[in-house]
Protein backbone atom coordinates (compact mmCIF):
# COMPACT_ATOMS: atom_id res chain seq x y z
CA UNK A 1 0.00 0.00 0.00
CA UNK A 2 1.58 3.35 -1.05
CA UNK A 3 -1.54 5.55 0.66
CA UNK A 4 -3.57 5.36 3.87
CA UNK A 5 -6.42 7.61 5.45
CA UNK A 6 -5.29 9.24 8.43
CA UNK A 7 -7.87 10.45 10.74
CA UNK A 8 -5.93 13.20 12.84
CA UNK A 9 -8.74 13.54 15.93
CA UNK A 10 -8.83 9.63 16.28
CA UNK A 11 -5.06 9.35 15.79
CA UNK A 12 -4.66 12.41 18.28
CA UNK A 13 -6.75 10.86 20.79
CA UNK A 14 -5.66 7.81 20.80
CA UNK A 15 -1.87 8.79 21.60
CA UNK A 16 -2.25 12.45 23.41
CA UNK A 17 -0.48 10.39 26.24
CA UNK A 18 2.60 9.15 24.63
CA UNK A 19 6.15 11.05 24.70
CA UNK A 20 7.54 12.45 21.34
CA UNK A 21 9.61 9.47 20.55
CA UNK A 22 6.74 6.82 21.31
CA UNK A 23 4.59 8.69 18.67
CA UNK A 24 7.12 8.80 16.05
CA UNK A 25 7.76 5.00 16.94
CA UNK A 26 4.53 4.31 16.28
CA UNK A 27 4.13 6.33 13.21
CA UNK A 28 6.80 4.54 12.03
CA UNK A 29 5.84 1.19 12.87
CA UNK A 30 1.80 1.77 10.99
CA UNK A 31 4.07 2.81 7.85
CA UNK A 32 5.98 -0.17 7.70
CA UNK A 33 2.96 -2.22 8.49
CA UNK A 34 0.97 -0.41 5.14
CA UNK A 35 3.88 -0.88 3.29
CA UNK A 36 4.42 -4.92 3.90
CA UNK A 37 0.88 -5.36 4.19
CA UNK A 38 1.56 -8.11 6.90
CA UNK A 39 2.28 -7.96 10.58
CA UNK A 40 5.17 -7.00 12.37
CA UNK A 41 7.65 -10.17 12.85
CA UNK A 42 7.41 -12.08 16.15
CA UNK A 43 10.74 -10.97 17.19
CA UNK A 44 10.86 -7.55 19.01
CA UNK A 45 14.34 -6.94 17.90
CA UNK A 46 13.97 -7.49 13.94
CA UNK A 47 11.08 -4.65 14.81
CA UNK A 48 13.59 -2.28 16.04
CA UNK A 49 15.60 -3.02 13.28
CA UNK A 50 13.32 -2.13 10.69
CA UNK A 51 11.94 1.65 12.23
CA UNK A 52 15.77 1.73 12.89
CA UNK A 53 15.13 2.16 16.30
CA UNK A 54 19.13 2.59 18.04
CA UNK A 55 19.29 4.45 21.20
CA UNK A 56 18.33 2.47 24.86
CA UNK A 57 15.00 4.92 24.77
CA UNK A 58 13.74 4.27 20.96
CA UNK A 59 13.69 0.82 21.76
CA UNK A 60 12.25 0.98 24.67
CA UNK A 61 9.09 3.00 23.21
CA UNK A 62 9.12 -0.01 20.43
CA UNK A 63 8.21 -2.29 23.12
CA UNK A 64 5.86 0.09 24.68
CA UNK A 65 4.14 0.97 21.81
CA UNK A 66 3.80 -3.06 20.57
CA UNK A 67 2.23 -3.90 23.91
CA UNK A 68 -0.14 -1.44 23.55
CA UNK A 69 -1.19 -1.14 20.26
CA UNK A 70 -0.60 -4.12 18.69
CA UNK A 71 -1.77 -7.84 19.39
CA UNK A 72 0.90 -10.74 19.61
CA UNK A 73 -0.26 -13.53 17.14
CA UNK A 74 1.25 -16.73 16.10
CA UNK A 75 2.21 -14.63 12.58
CA UNK A 76 3.51 -11.69 14.59
CA UNK A 77 2.51 -8.28 15.97
CA UNK A 78 -1.49 -7.48 14.58
CA UNK A 79 -3.19 -4.11 14.46
CA UNK A 80 -6.58 -4.41 13.96
CA UNK A 81 -6.75 -1.31 12.00
CA UNK A 82 -4.31 -1.80 9.82
CA UNK A 83 -5.51 -5.45 9.12
CA UNK A 84 -9.15 -3.97 8.13
CA UNK A 85 -7.41 -1.29 6.07
CA UNK A 86 -5.30 -3.38 3.99
CA UNK A 87 -8.40 -6.15 3.63
CA UNK A 88 -10.41 -3.13 2.25
CA UNK A 89 -7.40 -2.12 -0.04
CA UNK A 90 -7.50 -5.57 -1.52
CA UNK A 91 -11.33 -5.97 -1.87
CA UNK A 92 -11.12 -3.01 -3.89
CA UNK A 93 -8.47 -4.64 -6.18
CA UNK A 94 -10.17 -7.64 -6.92
CA UNK A 95 -13.58 -5.95 -7.30
CA UNK A 96 -11.58 -3.30 -10.25
CA UNK A 97 -9.43 -6.30 -11.56
CA UNK A 98 -13.17 -8.09 -11.96
CA UNK A 99 -14.44 -5.04 -13.04
CA UNK A 100 -12.49 -4.52 -15.98
CA UNK A 101 -12.60 -8.22 -17.06
CA UNK A 102 -16.51 -7.48 -17.26
CA UNK A 103 -15.86 -4.98 -19.50
CA UNK A 104 -13.92 -6.74 -21.65
CA UNK A 105 -16.29 -9.41 -21.94
CA UNK A 106 -18.80 -7.12 -22.85
CA UNK A 107 -16.96 -5.36 -25.44
CA UNK A 108 -16.46 -9.45 -26.80
CA UNK A 109 -19.73 -9.88 -26.61
CA UNK A 110 -20.61 -7.17 -29.07
CA UNK A 111 -17.84 -7.78 -31.08
CA UNK A 112 -19.74 -11.44 -31.38
CA UNK A 113 -23.03 -10.15 -32.61
CA UNK A 114 -22.25 -7.22 -34.74
CA UNK A 115 -20.56 -9.83 -37.21
CA UNK A 116 -18.20 -6.85 -38.17
CA UNK A 117 -14.91 -8.90 -37.01
CA UNK A 118 -14.88 -12.29 -37.23
CA UNK A 119 -12.31 -12.27 -33.98
CA UNK A 120 -11.95 -10.40 -31.08
CA UNK A 121 -7.82 -8.95 -30.90
CA UNK A 122 -7.55 -7.63 -28.02
CA UNK A 123 -6.09 -9.83 -24.96
CA UNK A 124 -8.11 -10.00 -21.90
CA UNK A 125 -5.71 -7.69 -19.81
CA UNK A 126 -7.42 -5.86 -17.15
CA UNK A 127 -4.76 -3.13 -16.79
CA UNK A 128 -4.81 -2.35 -21.17
CA UNK A 129 -6.94 0.30 -22.65
CA UNK A 130 -9.20 0.52 -25.44
CA UNK A 131 -6.41 1.97 -27.42
CA UNK A 132 -4.43 -0.85 -27.51
CA UNK A 133 -6.46 -2.88 -29.16
CA UNK A 134 -6.06 -4.11 -32.74
CA UNK A 135 -7.54 -1.20 -35.06
CA UNK A 136 -10.24 -4.39 -36.29
CA UNK A 137 -11.85 -3.63 -32.60
CA UNK A 138 -12.04 -0.02 -32.70
CA UNK A 139 -13.31 2.74 -34.19
CA UNK A 140 -16.70 0.74 -35.33
CA UNK A 141 -19.58 2.16 -36.74
CA UNK A 142 -22.67 2.69 -34.30
CA UNK A 143 -25.22 -0.79 -35.19
CA UNK A 144 -28.20 0.91 -33.96
CA UNK A 145 -30.02 -3.08 -34.45
CA UNK A 146 -27.98 -4.02 -31.41
CA UNK A 147 -31.05 -2.22 -29.26
CA UNK A 148 -33.46 -4.40 -30.97
CA UNK A 149 -35.48 -7.00 -28.59
CA UNK A 150 -34.24 -9.66 -30.00
CA UNK A 151 -31.08 -8.65 -30.45
CA UNK A 152 -30.57 -7.84 -26.32
CA UNK A 153 -31.95 -11.75 -25.63
CA UNK A 154 -29.30 -12.85 -27.71
CA UNK A 155 -26.52 -10.86 -26.13
CA UNK A 156 -27.92 -12.46 -22.77
CA UNK A 157 -27.77 -15.92 -24.39
CA UNK A 158 -24.19 -15.30 -25.42
CA UNK A 159 -23.04 -13.68 -22.20
CA UNK A 160 -24.60 -16.60 -20.00
CA UNK A 161 -22.87 -19.58 -22.27
CA UNK A 162 -20.82 -21.67 -20.16
CA UNK A 163 -22.14 -20.99 -16.98
CA UNK A 164 -23.85 -23.08 -14.73
CA UNK A 165 -25.04 -27.00 -15.37
CA UNK A 166 -21.89 -28.46 -14.74
CA UNK A 167 -21.95 -31.97 -14.09
CA UNK A 168 -20.56 -33.79 -10.86
CA UNK A 169 -17.33 -35.00 -13.46
CA UNK A 170 -16.73 -31.77 -14.61
CA UNK A 171 -17.10 -30.01 -11.14
CA UNK A 172 -14.03 -32.65 -9.95
CA UNK A 173 -12.31 -32.04 -12.80
CA UNK A 174 -12.16 -28.10 -12.30
CA UNK A 175 -10.30 -28.45 -8.68
CA UNK A 176 -8.18 -31.33 -9.88
CA UNK A 177 -6.58 -28.74 -12.19
CA UNK A 178 -5.61 -26.55 -9.41
CA UNK A 179 -4.61 -29.92 -7.28
CA UNK A 180 -7.50 -30.29 -5.49
CA UNK A 181 -8.99 -33.77 -5.07
CA UNK A 182 -12.81 -34.63 -4.36
CA UNK A 183 -14.62 -37.66 -4.78
CA UNK A 184 -17.38 -37.74 -6.89
CA UNK A 185 -19.72 -38.72 -4.32
CA UNK A 186 -18.70 -35.81 -1.88
CA UNK A 187 -21.77 -34.14 -1.20
CA UNK A 188 -20.69 -30.88 -1.34
CA UNK A 189 -20.52 -30.89 -5.08
CA UNK A 190 -24.25 -31.39 -5.14
CA UNK A 191 -24.20 -28.30 -2.94
CA UNK A 192 -22.49 -26.43 -5.58
CA UNK A 193 -24.51 -28.10 -8.49
CA UNK A 194 -27.83 -27.13 -6.83
CA UNK A 195 -26.23 -23.23 -6.23
CA UNK A 196 -25.97 -23.33 -9.90
CA UNK A 197 -21.74 -22.39 -9.96
CA UNK A 198 -20.28 -22.19 -13.02
CA UNK A 199 -16.82 -22.91 -13.95
CA UNK A 200 -15.62 -18.86 -13.91
CA UNK A 201 -17.20 -18.98 -10.36
CA UNK A 202 -14.71 -21.63 -9.52
CA UNK A 203 -11.71 -20.51 -11.27
CA UNK A 204 -12.36 -17.05 -9.52
CA UNK A 205 -12.73 -18.82 -6.07
CA UNK A 206 -9.76 -21.04 -6.28
CA UNK A 207 -7.96 -17.90 -7.60
CA UNK A 208 -9.26 -16.06 -4.26
CA UNK A 209 -8.28 -19.05 -1.86
CA UNK A 210 -4.92 -18.88 -3.03
CA UNK A 211 -4.35 -15.07 -2.83
CA UNK A 212 -5.55 -15.05 0.51
CA UNK A 213 -3.12 -17.96 1.53
CA UNK A 214 -0.47 -15.54 -0.18
CA UNK A 215 -1.16 -12.73 1.63
CA UNK A 216 -1.57 -14.47 4.83
CA UNK A 217 2.17 -15.88 4.50
CA UNK A 218 0.65 -19.64 4.84
CA UNK A 219 2.15 -22.82 3.39
CA UNK A 220 -1.44 -24.42 4.46
CA UNK A 221 -2.61 -26.04 1.13
CA UNK A 222 -5.85 -24.99 0.03
CA UNK A 223 -9.17 -27.50 0.32
CA UNK A 224 -12.40 -27.91 -0.76
CA UNK A 225 -14.03 -26.40 2.03
CA UNK A 226 -12.26 -23.04 1.86
CA UNK A 227 -13.00 -22.87 -1.90
CA UNK A 228 -16.68 -23.63 -0.66
CA UNK A 229 -16.93 -21.24 1.81
CA UNK A 230 -15.57 -18.21 -0.73
CA UNK A 231 -17.78 -19.47 -3.22
CA UNK A 232 -20.97 -18.65 -1.06
CA UNK A 233 -19.50 -15.41 0.28
CA UNK A 234 -19.44 -14.26 -3.91
CA UNK A 235 -22.71 -15.54 -4.42
CA UNK A 236 -24.42 -13.83 -1.64
CA UNK A 237 -22.84 -10.71 -2.86
CA UNK A 238 -24.06 -11.13 -6.60
CA UNK A 239 -27.46 -11.87 -5.23
CA UNK A 240 -27.62 -9.06 -2.22
CA UNK A 241 -30.58 -6.84 -3.67
CA UNK A 242 -28.94 -3.60 -2.70
CA UNK A 243 -26.37 -2.37 -4.93
CA UNK A 244 -24.88 -0.19 -2.77
CA UNK A 245 -24.10 -3.34 0.07
CA UNK A 246 -20.14 -2.83 -1.01
CA UNK A 247 -19.92 0.47 -0.17
CA UNK A 248 -21.95 0.78 3.38
CA UNK A 249 -18.56 2.45 5.46
CA UNK A 250 -19.07 5.46 3.12
CA UNK A 251 -22.25 7.13 4.58
CA UNK A 252 -23.45 7.22 8.31
CA UNK A 253 -26.34 5.84 7.21
CA UNK A 254 -24.76 2.92 5.41
CA UNK A 255 -22.73 2.06 8.66
CA UNK A 256 -25.77 2.40 11.02
CA UNK A 257 -27.76 -0.16 8.71
CA UNK A 258 -24.53 -2.80 8.68
CA UNK A 259 -24.58 -2.34 12.78
CA UNK A 260 -28.46 -2.87 12.71
CA UNK A 261 -27.63 -6.30 10.70
CA UNK A 262 -24.79 -7.59 12.65
CA UNK A 263 -26.96 -6.57 15.99
CA UNK A 264 -24.57 -3.55 16.77
CA UNK A 265 -25.07 -0.53 18.48
CA UNK A 266 -23.16 2.21 18.95
CA UNK A 267 -21.88 3.07 22.57
CA UNK A 268 -22.74 6.17 23.88
CA UNK A 269 -21.04 9.32 22.15
CA UNK A 270 -18.92 6.99 20.20
CA UNK A 271 -18.27 8.70 16.80
CA UNK A 272 -18.77 7.21 13.37
CA UNK A 273 -15.22 6.10 12.75
CA UNK A 274 -14.99 4.59 15.87
CA UNK A 275 -18.63 2.57 15.10
CA UNK A 276 -17.12 1.66 11.69
CA UNK A 277 -13.98 0.14 13.08
CA UNK A 278 -15.90 -1.90 15.66
CA UNK A 279 -17.77 -2.98 12.41
CA UNK A 280 -14.87 -4.41 10.47
CA UNK A 281 -13.40 -5.88 13.36
CA UNK A 282 -16.87 -7.93 13.64
CA UNK A 283 -17.00 -8.89 10.40
CA UNK A 284 -13.03 -9.67 10.36
CA UNK A 285 -13.97 -12.02 13.30
CA UNK A 286 -16.55 -13.82 11.63
CA UNK A 287 -14.62 -14.60 8.65
CA UNK A 288 -11.95 -15.71 10.43
CA UNK A 289 -14.16 -18.32 12.55
CA UNK A 290 -16.03 -18.83 9.02
CA UNK A 291 -12.45 -20.16 7.48
CA UNK A 292 -11.09 -22.23 10.48
CA UNK A 293 -12.95 -24.86 10.41
CA UNK A 294 -11.65 -25.65 6.87
CA UNK A 295 -8.05 -24.47 7.45
CA UNK A 296 -6.83 -28.18 7.96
Amino acid sequence: MNYYEHHIGDYAEATAHLTFIEDATYSRLIRKYYATEKPLPVDVKIVQRLINARSKEEKNAVVSVLNEFFNLTDDGWRQERCDHEIARFKDRQIKARRSAEGRWQSLATEQILSDSTPNLVCDRNANALPTQCSPNTIHQSPNTNLHTPDKQNKGVEKKNEGTGNLSPAQMVQLFAKDGINIPLDDQRINEMLRLDISEKEVADAILQAKDTRRRASSSTPINVGFVMAILKGMRRKSQANSPVEDIWWKTNEGIDAKGRELAMKAQGSESYESFKTRIFTELRKRQDAMEKPNAN
